[in-house]
């Protein structure tokens, strides 16, 4: 018999997928999560939001302003904040190294996202000529609580039988045992891994060419690249049940 994987009753959890830098689009799924906790309330509710902010679409600042507004206003829901590849190649990286391997966080859509926080870029000069005054410029753009938000962001987060990470894990590795790259980097082999982990995993990082939310026996991925024009993805797990909501681009 295959293992029911289950959130403790009494809450429910709102698992939001990749939105890079689509500050409207989550503005409306925000509104579309309070109208559904409206029309069902429960004890507690967590939003849980797996990473990947920032970078590619238009409005990255815009993005972390709501996510740092939600922070402070918990009458309503519990929030967790996951680490995404993109923040940490941001600001764990390329603003304290922007010399470092991490300079092609310029080409993930770190320009779209530095521009969203009033940074001026030469489009004639070649970029990484200009990547220590980008990186100089993030530092002195970012509010403070922008910056503590980046610093303060989790790599997993475990709800009754579901662990929310960014990406995946390496499968047949404790929890304890995954690093940081295993949990916001990674693919493969855990994309094609049929097993069964010791938690259900939801992840996103990586869109099905579909576009469609991913649910399998052992995980669900709730990327659906917003950034490609799909739509934004939450999943809603509620005891053994799971329900999608979604926003169109």
């Amino acid at each position: 018999m295959s293992k029911v994987f289950k959130i403790p009753d009494g809450t429910r959890v709102y698992a939001i997928g990749d939105i890079h830098g689509y500050a409207d689009v989550l503005a409306r799924m925000h509104d579309q999560i309070e109208a559904d906790l409206r029309e069902r309330p429960i004890d507690r509710a967590v939003i849980v939001y797996l990473g990947d902010y920032i970078d590619r679409g238009p409005d990255s600042k815009g993005v972390i302003d709501l996510l740092v507004a939600r922070e402070l206003d918990a009458r309503q829901f519990e929030h967790v904040f996951l680490m995404g590849n993109h923040e940490d190649a941001m600001f764990n990286e390329f603003m304290n190294d922007p010399k470092g391997h991490r300079q092609d966080w310029l080409h993930w859509g770190g320009i779209e996202c530095a521009q969203s926080y009033g940074v001026n870029i030469d489009p004639v000069a070649p970029i990484e000529l200009q990547a220590e005054d980008i990186a100089a410029a993030l530092r002195d753009a970012l509010p403070l609580t922008h910056k503590e938000f980046f610093k303060n962001l989790k790599l997993s987060h475990i709800e009754g039988d579901y662990l929310f990470v960014h990406a995946g894990l390496r499968p047949d590795v404790p929890l304890a045992k995954q690093t940081k790259q295993d949990l916001i980097f990674t693919r493969q082999p855990f994309m094609s891994h049929e097993a069964l982990h010791p938690y259900y995993v939801v992840h996103g990082h990586t869109p099905p060419k579909n576009r469609e939310v991913d649910i399998r026996p052992n995980r669900m991925n709730l990327d659906t690249a917003l950034y490609e024009g799909g739509p934004l993805s939450c999943g809603v797990i509620e005891g053994a049940d799971v329900r999608i909501l979604q926003i169109n681009n």
